[in-house]
């Protein structure tokens, strides 16, 4: 990745929470800079000279709890060259799952301050999945009770039967040593098992890793 700005291109139903928000962002230019904005409700057309300018669409929230999942939807049936995250308001597990699911990079909430947005941003570039951390824990929380290690789909990712059952472990909120003591491996063992699930999933932490399983249907 180059040492230029992040692209960023801003999305909303309102021009003034779009400048707004623009506003927000100015003063660290040197890391995210907006290159353009797309307003709609929520029909999002994209246009090559958006296509051209950016790296990550935020879609800000719409005037429906489920508006910026919608117009994520239409951007991204659209094939975008650029990475989508939601920036909304709503404090929302379901809608959360959902937009990861339609393919979705990223779902922040507004609570969070400017710097941890650019951080976010910068994050998506990169190539790797933001989740806010209160609702990627909560979907964590609730995968680890309803894993099933027997019948683990995970075939398709290359996911071993030790990687899934890491997975449940870490998402029940067991520390990796600990996880190491019920699997009965060294915290070595676990470690390289760790780091393994996390490259297979394309992910950094333990929340996002249960959140991705979620997303690819390896947690019913």
């Amino acid at each position: 990745m180059s040492d230029r700005p992040v692209r960023v291109v801003l999305a909303n139903d309102d021009p003034i929470i779009v400048e707004g928000l623009r506003a927000l962002l100015s003063p660290f230019d040197d890391r995210v800079v907006v290159t353009g904005t797309a307003v709609g409700d929520p029909q999002i057309e994209m246009t090559p000279a958006v296509d051209a300018e950016a790296d990550v669409m935020l879609i800000d929230a719409f005037a429906r709890m489920a508006g910026g999942v919608d117009a994520a939807v239409k951007v991204l049936a659209q094939d975008p060259p650029f990475v989508v995250a939601v920036f909304t308001d709503a404090d929302d597990l379901r809608l959360m799952l959902q937009a990861l699911r339609l393919g979705v990079r990223g779902y922040l909430l507004k609570s969070c301050s400017a710097a941890d947005l650019v951080d976010a941003i910068v994050r998506l570039h990169a190539g790797e999945v933001v989740l806010d951390e209160g609702l990627a824990t909560e979907a964590a929380l609730l995968a680890a009770r309803t894993i099933d290690l027997g019948a683990w789909p995970g075939a398709h990712l290359g996911l071993t039967r030790r990687e899934a059952e890491l997975l449940a472990l870490l998402g029940e909120g067991l520390p990796p040593r600990d996880a190491a003591k019920q699997m009965t491996l060294s915290p070595e063992t676990v470690r390289t098992h760790t780091r393994n699930l996390y490259r297979k999933l394309g992910v950094n932490d333990r929340a996002a890793a249960v959140a991705i399983a979620w997303r690819e249907g390896l947690v019913h």
